[in-house]
């Protein structure tokens, strides 16, 4: 067996760079369920943009219920676009449309 040249590699620190984030057996499933939608040319990642998820558990983000996920693309231009999904991956738009969907499910009293 030939011995690789170079220096050899570390092992990745421990650091809080390196931090993961555990996320809940409910979340990991929305998540499942969002990446095997049809994707919509509209909601395609575009280049030199970001995207992070978020779930309850989140600074901010403590009035979603279990299992329902954020989503926050941000844009080379600095611009935010925020999406929610329920646990099935039906996407919304906004905070007050899933307020309104809970209410009418009986989830929430507005």
């Amino acid at each position: 067996m030939a011995r690789a040249r170079g220096r050899p590699r570390r092992a990745p620190s421990s650091s809080s760079s390196n931090y993961e984030r555990q996320w809940s057996p409910l979340t990991l499933a929305t998540l499942r369920n969002i990446r095997e939608r049809p994707h919509q040319n509209c909601h395609r990642r575009k280049p030199g943009s970001t995207v992070t998820y978020r779930d309850q558990s989140d600074y901010g983000y403590g009035w979603l219920l279990p299992g329902w996920v954020a989503e926050e693309r941000r844009m080379r231009t600095g611009r935010l676009y925020r999406y929610y999904y329920d646990p099935s991956g039906r996407q919304y738009s906004t905070k007050r449309e899933i307020q309104h969907i809970w209410a009418v499910c009986g989830l929430m009293l507005v």
